[in-house]
């Protein structure tokens, strides 16, 4: 029987207590690529001897701490463990190099890094311009030790495996409240910088309670997860739904199309998550006879594909949707068991949650009519507390008592809701949230550049790429590959333009403000036209 939580029960620490007391000799996790496996008696002991590993390193309660790490059972059991210490994860994606990765670290205040070997070395060139961390925490490859510790690091350092050696697997004992501060969850910025949000105990478990009562997860589920683990997708809707509702989990490396199939029958997966494009790189396999030979029941897909239908005849599965940001958390839902018609809809609300459709006035639009989709939790801590450090932008998003989610909807008569697109300056590459405003700048930093406009360009498969038009410095020229390269430096892979333009200039308003639709019609209409970085045969380092 799945158990219903209370609000004041959602800690990490009473959490794990309660499923190891009553799941203890059950299989919790199996990392797939090593085949280590862990009953949840023995996942709370892991969670708990790496609690007082990082004890050893100095984490305090409220001390927060940067995670450069990849998948493994590590980055989930530290993640729990520093929500037991009391102090505050700051999950950092594992793409960011140069000046976004400084900007992690330095605008999440984190006083400590827990870094994998395979990211030392990026680490290691910020390192030295970040004062306020004082130490660092190395892994290994596949639960093994360290193979450079310290080495070539500004500051102190570690190896967890050295630190767990002799730690005990008792609670650290401290004591946690749902509305104490667990994360801060990185998303992209609009106008400015990436904001942090703020979720506390409660608002991130929250992601795996709501799921877990609106799709009807039960115990004997097992949950596939293979997207990153610094995402709140996987580490919140996948991983921790897993964990509230006494479930299983099977953790991947990566996602891979190819392998995707094989590693969901070899977990015997019953519920797993789609983001981006993900639904189509899986739909456009050439299809096998042993296609809706898995066990999977029910598949999040996020966006909901227009060949969803079929997809689910062709895999044997019921697709589902969940509505979520990492400004907020996640609030709706689209069950097994809606109507047919509504497929493709975001659903309905979850409980303790409003939505509601609003002008640009803030006032209610009539069923059908597109607006703004505005919503509010109706408990304490159950949404995220704002925006870290930036108390304008918090106070900006939550206009009215409402929160304004930037995209646009429509609410049927029926009171199921539908997506229609973005507000946001912001791009949404294969499940990764791109600021356009981070990638300007970047690219503002180079020396022949006068001006720049970056927006989405949407591909044949419904994703987007990153389109650029620029204009230059008088009497300077563009060498793409070059440029291509100054940004590879300094951003996230996923962020790197794809199309580039050169422009005498770029269009604006009366206001000088950039009239991106344009640019964004134009590459659209005739990408062909423009520089490419993939006909180029430019292949971008992860």
């Amino acid at each position: 029987m799945t158990y219903a939580y209370t609000l004041r029960e959602l800690t990490v620490s009473q959490l794990l207590e309660r499923q190891c007391r009553q799941h203890g000799a059950k299989l919790f996790l199996t990392e797939l690529w090593t085949g280590r496996r862990w009953t949840y008696a023995e996942w709370d002991a892991m969670v708990n001897r790496c609690a007082h590993a990082l004890r050893r390193a100095g984490v305090e309660k409220g001390q927060h701490v940067g995670l450069l790490l990849g998948n493994s059972a590590e980055h989930l059991a530290l993640f729990l463990a520093l929500g037991k210490l009391g102090a505050v994860s700051v999950p950092i994606n594992t793409a960011a190099r140069g000046d976004l990765l400084r900007y992690y670290f330095e605008h999440g205040d984190a006083a400590l890094a827990i870094v994998d070997d395979e990211f030392a070395e990026r680490l290691a060139e910020v390192l030295p311009s970040l004062e306020k961390v004082r130490r660092v925490v190395q892994l290994g490859k596949n639960g093994g030790r360290s193979q450079a510790a310290g080495a070539g690091l500004a500051r102190p350092a570690d190896d967890l495996l050295t630190l767990m050696a002799d730690a005990p697997d008792t609670d650290p004992g401290v004591e946690t409240k749902c509305s104490d501060l667990l994360m801060l969850s990185y998303t992209s910025g609009t106008t400015g910088p990436s904001k942090a949000s703020m979720l506390s105990h409660a608002a991130a478990l929250t992601y795996g309670t709501g799921a877990m009562e609106a799709q009807g997860y039960v115990e004997s589920d097992v949950f596939y997860v293979c997207l990153p683990l610094f995402h709140n997708n996987a580490l919140l809707a996948g991983s921790i739904a897993a964990l509230v509702c006494g479930g299983s989990m099977a953790l991947s490396e990566r996602f891979s199309a190819s392998r995707f199939m094989d590693e969901i029958r070899q977990s015997k997966a019953t519920i797993t998550n789609f983001l981006g494009a993900m639904s189509t790189f899986l739909w456009t396999r050439p299809p096998r006879p042993d296609d809706a030979d898995n066990d999977l029941r029910l598949v999040s897909m996020s966006p909901m594909p227009v060949f969803a239908a079929a997809f689910e005849e062709r895999f044997g599965l019921k697709a589902m949707s969940n509505y979520g940001l990492s400004d907020f958390g996640a609030v709706s839902a689209f069950v097994p068991g809606s109507p047919a018609d509504k497929l493709g809809s975001i659903g309905k609300a979850r409980r303790n949650f409003e939505f509601r459709i609003v002008d640009d006035d803030d006032f209610a639009c009539p069923p059908n009519v597109v607006g703004e989709l505005v919503i509010r939790a109706n408990e304490p801590w159950r949404a995220a507390s704002g925006y870290y450090k930036m108390p304008e932008a918090t106070l900006a998003a939550h206009r009215n008592q409402w929160f304004h989610t930037g995209d646009r909807a429509r609410c049927d008569a029926d009171g199921y809701y539908w997506f229609v697109d973005r507000k946001k300056d912001c791009i949404r590459r294969r499940g990764e949230n791109i600021s356009a405003f981070e990638v300007e700048q970047v690219i503002m930093n180079h020396p022949a550049i006068a001006n720049v406009a970056v927006f989405p360009v949407k591909t044949a498969d419904g994703d987007e790429e990153v389109g650029a038009s620029i204009v230059l410095r008088p009497g300077m020229a563009l060498d793409e590959p070059e440029l291509i390269a100054h940004c590879a430096r300094n951003m996230s892979y996923f962020m790197v333009p794809r199309f580039v333009e050169v422009l005498p200039e770029l269009p604006a308003t009366v206001n000088q403000k950039i009239e991106k639709f344009r640019l964004k019609q134009r590459m659209e209409a005739d990408p062909a036209a423009v520089w490419d970085r993939e006909k180029a045969g430019i292949v971008l380092a992860r």
